[in-house]
């Protein structure tokens, strides 16, 4: 996956360019946004410090044909819950170690979305909050077990692994096994995207 990096400062970008490994990463100056052209699937890793809301904006319309990935110098539940509403499927912090930088990249990649657990609760929470009628999400379309379903009318509410663990009486691992399964057969890959399609089967 080709990686374009968009920043203002010099540090910021000799350190992406250090870490980013076999990834061939490409500059771009911060002023020629509106004149890039980017390869289809890339990933642009946006250091929001570096742009301005009407560059930020700009970069939004291009949600569907990159993986947006933000990078912010003080990251809060707040603006990354924005950023990820508006097509970005990342956000952390600028200064994040080279190993969790590789795993961030490897997620964008496969297409999940990759936040803090708590910004991801309350995206879950506020998609949910959106729908009318929380109690008559369909499940019966997706072939999952009681137990399954049980996991999924937990999760649905924003509780982490551990939470909906504690409430079912079942280990952390056991709650783990249940989510991927359930990921599998909605053909989901996190939280948030099977909320969206539990919601948009009603």
């Amino acid at each position: 996956m080709n990686l374009y990096i968009l920043t203002s400062r010099d540090n910021v970008r000799d350190r992406w360019l250090n870490i980013a490994g076999d990834h061939a990463a490409v500059n771009i100056d911060v002023a020629n946004i509106a004149d890039q052209k980017f390869t289809l699937d890339c990933c642009l890793l946006v250091h929001i410090d570096s742009l301005s809301k009407d560059q930020i904006t700009l970069l939004c319309a291009y949600w569907n044909k990159v993986h947006l990935v933000a990078f912010s110098d003080n990251p809060n539940d707040v603006q990354g819950i924005e950023l990820l509403l508006r097509g970005f499927k990342g956000y952390v912090n600028t200064f994040v170690t080279a190993s969790i930088f590789t795993q961030l990249l490897q997620s964008v990649a496969k297409g999940d979305i990759w936040a803090g657990t708590s910004i991801v609760q309350k995206m879950l929470k506020r998609l949910l909050q959106q729908s009318e009628n929380k109690a008559s999400i369909n499940l019966s379309a997706f072939g999952l077990s009681d137990r399954e379903r049980e996991t999924v009318e937990i999760l649905i509410t924003g509780k982490s692994n551990k939470e909906i663990g504690r409430k079912l009486g079942i280990t952390e691992r056991t709650v783990k096994a249940h989510v991927s399964a359930i990921l599998r057969k909605t053909a989901t890959t996190d939280r948030v995207s099977l909320i969206i399609k539990l919601k948009d089967n009603n």
